[in-house]
């Protein structure tokens, strides 16, 4: 659980990183599935994988493929190493301190950035992806290797998510949209270096970036997003492209 001192951060500043949270065998467990994804031993069915879009896959000289994420909630539906993270009690307890008892997952992905190769992830709000009121679900980012300024570790804006959805704007691909309402540079930011196992728990409002992978080495996280079971969608109906999970808690007639 959260101390109070967690706790009131996280309502403050919208983020919260829990140190050592998950155990070694943990984060062994799921960095060695997605090493098995990655290096084609095991074949992603349910859900998809996306190549770092600039990459030369012929040319890459890291383990596998470049792969920059791999997305859905089948993740955790269908894999029982990544399922098992996604019901982890250790996560989870800190999210119904938050969120109350009844939880949906709404995301389940993981971020690599290859080395050399992995690319920027400009700034964002997690919100601008999701028409779901209320607009408050909780971004999981489980560092699964050293997360350093030169490989991309998460740089957030503290308090920022006081500020409401700003304006996005859809950039080279059709999942990679940056703010546009607003010019935020790294100096409004936070840089959050993590160790594996340690655990970021931020609000989907809080505006946040990544910077390129400029190391010889992987930098792997794994995201999972819960929302309240009694969210909406803001569209009449739900998005063909969103799945979701339940994870504690009852379920509700016409929620999400």
């Amino acid at each position: 659980m959260l101390t109070d001192a967690q706790f009131e951060q996280y309502q403050r500043e919208g983020y919260v990183v829990v140190e050592d949270l998950l155990d070694g065998e943990t984060v062994e467990a799921v960095t060695e599935r997605l090493r098995e994804y990655v290096t084609g031993e095991r074949e992603e069915t349910e859900f998809s994988r996306m190549l770092e879009p600039d990459a030369d896959v012929g040319s890459f000289d890291g383990e596998g493929d470049p792969v920059r994420k791999f997305e859905g909630v089948a993740m955790a539906r269908e894999d029982e190493v990544f399922g098992d993270l996604a019901f982890d009690r250790r996560i989870v307890d800190v999210i119904q301190q938050l969120q109350g008892p009844n939880l949906t997952l709404l995301r389940s992905a993981a971020m690599l950035k290859p080395p050399g190769v992995g690319s920027a992830k400009k700034f964002h709000q997690d919100a601008a992806y999701y028409p779901i009121h209320p607009m408050d679900h909780v971004t999981v980012w489980v560092a699964l290797d050293e997360a350093t300024p030169e490989n991309g570790c998460m740089q957030v804006v503290p308090g920022g998510h006081t500020d409401g959805l700003l304006g996005h704007e859809a950039q080279e691909y059709d999942t990679d949209i940056t703010i546009a309402e607003r010019d935020y540079t790294p100096e409004d930011t936070v840089s959050l270096p993590m160790e594996p196992g340690d655990v970021l728990f931020q609000h989907c409002l809080v505006p946040h970036y990544t910077a390129p992978n400029d190391t010889d080495d992987w930098r792997r996280a794994y995201i999972l997003a819960y929302m309240r079971s009694r969210s909406r969608f803001t569209d009449d109906e739900r998005p063909e492209w969103v799945d979701t999970l339940q994870i504690a808690g009852d379920e509700f007639p016409g929620c999400v």
